[in-house]
């Protein structure tokens, strides 16, 4: 099989991994590397619906909320929110400071991002697979989700300044296929800002198959920068600005990789799978050592980032017209 980012036909088996996280399936899954762009694939690709039963009905954290408790629930509310404010003002500076800008956010899951940008002034909608996702973006942000794809959502062409897909291509068998779309439906000059788990980061490298970054099945495709860039190129767009760090990814990825029990998403899905319920004890016991450890590993997460090796790469690009 060709690299599905570059198209290279030089790809070799590079490790196996499984469904650490959510045992969605017994199977295990190989991973060619491409020898050009560096970036990883499932091989074979699975299909369409195979790829859908690999998320469990409690993929989105919301889904769960009737069994957990309410200032528990006010909590992790207030800390997504902090911990989005590195993608708020990496998005205000692709817009130069200008926020009355219309603005998609694809994969936008419950709307906590949404919601925040349209403080700021921003038009903002978002289009989600999940019917579950935009009924708590509508009731508890406010915010207007199209459910579908981006393709099925059908906007018309130049319709966005800004398009953002944060960890949105690794779940994506096509990308030169969405990447196309979205260059569609931007206006002249207009933005794309991506971001995606990065293989070349140290988090990797110490991890292997159990990075909780490579997601094992849900990540199709996993993307090294320069797999990336080049994917943006080609897709007739020029990249302008590169992050490796934020607040609400990489240290959590960390700590998820050496610690999956504690992983409050894949925690509540493996409960729900095997009929356990937690006690309020236990569920803050536990939510309180996931953050210590999580605030225990922004240094180290603070240090591989300065080095360009961040356990995610945060890139905007601007719509090529010439």
């Amino acid at each position: 099989m060709s690299c599905p980012v570059c198209l290279s036909p030089l790809t070799e088996p590079a490790l196996t991994g499984r469904d650490r996280l959510f045992e969605s399936t017994p199977k295990i899954f190989t991973l060619n590397s491409c020898a050009w762009c560096h970036c990883l694939f499932l091989h074979p690709m699975p299909c369409e619906e195979e790829i859908a039963g690999f998320y469990p009905s409690l993929y989105w954290r919301h889904s769960s909320n009737t069994q957990r408790d309410s200032s528990l629930k006010k909590l992790e509310s207030v800390y997504r929110k902090i911990a989005l404010r590195d993608h708020v003002a990496f998005i205000s500076r692709a817009a130069g400071n200008r926020p009355d800008l219309d603005l998609l956010d694809v994969g936008c899951g419950s709307g906590t991002l949404l919601a925040l940008l349209k403080h700021r002034g921003f038009r903002p909608i978002g289009v989600d697979f999940s019917e579950e996702a935009a009924r708590v973006a509508e009731t508890e942000n406010g915010m207007r989700v199209i459910v579908g794809s981006l393709h099925q959502a059908h906007f018309p062409s130049e319709s966005f300044d800004i398009v953002t897909l944060f960890h949105v291509l690794e779940h994506v068998t096509t990308p030169r296929h969405t990447l196309a779309e979205v260059f569609r439906i931007l206006k002249p000059n207009g933005a794309i800002i991506l971001q995606v788990p990065n293989i070349d980061s140290w988090q990797f490298k110490a991890f292997g198959a159990k990075w909780y970054g490579l997601d094992v099945p849900r990540h199709v495709i996993d993307y090294s920068k320069k797999s990336m860039l080049k994917l943006l190129n080609d897709s007739g767009f020029v990249p302008r600005h590169i992050k490796h760090f934020n607040l609400r990814d990489n240290a959590p990825a960390f700590v998820s990789s050496i610690f999956p029990s504690l992983d409050p998403v894949s925690r509540a899905v493996r409960h729900s799978k095997h009929g356990i319920r937690e006690s309020v004890l236990t569920a803050w016991s536990r939510h309180a050592a996931y953050l210590s450890f999580v605030i225990c590993a922004y240094p180290f997460t603070i240090l591989e980032a300065a080095f360009g090796r961040g356990a995610t790469v945060m890139v905007e690009a601007r719509k090529d017209n010439g």
